[in-house]
């Protein structure tokens, strides 16, 4: 059962001028930026949640040689730890030095269950656990949030070249 009231506003709504070209192409342009850094967050993030889970990768220990704290403001800490990895099963003279990658401000001497990381450079280390797998899966539903998002925009945007 529809009104003529309802009929009335979906005429109205069919014979609303459509955005001008600018803001259409800004809406496509915005919609393809929200895509591509989503589906970057949600690749990183897929790989990086693998890596901390501690499947697959070096695995091995990463004792604390130094932390400092990079932010000088002290508002927000973002701490850089050094030290050394030994592999698993190797001695400590097969292991090779190197950063822990979203490191706290651990104690000097204290030994962590890490995996060398993909993303970047050698050198590079992940801690694994649980800890690390939720922080991943924290980010990667923040990707996928952000991929919804641009998906949305894109068709939304799209739409409106047609007809």
């Amino acid at each position: 059962m529809s009104s003529a009231i309802s009929r009335e506003s979906n005429k109205k709504r069919q014979n609303e001028p459509k955005p001008a070209w600018g803001w259409r192409i800004t809406g496509l342009l915005l919609g393809l930026v929200l895509t591509l850094v989503g589906a970057g967050a949600v690749l990183l993030q897929s790989v990086q949640g693998v890596q901390a889970t501690g499947l697959v990768g070096t695995r091995g220990t990463f004792t604390v040689g130094y932390c400092i704290d990079k932010n000088r403001s002290g508002k927000n800490s973002d701490y850089e730890c050094g030290g050394d990895f030994t592999p698993r099963g190797g001695k400590a003279d097969d292991g090779w030095s190197g950063r822990l990658v979203n490191a706290g401000d651990y104690a000097t001497g204290a030994k962590y269950d890490v995996v060398e990381s993909w993303v970047g450079s050698d050198g590079r280390f992940r801690e694994v656990g649980i800890g690390a797998v939720l922080e991943s899966l924290m980010w990667l539903c923040f990707g996928l949030v952000i991929l919804a998002m641009g998906i949305s925009q894109l068709r939304k945007w799209g739409k409106s070249f047609k007809g």
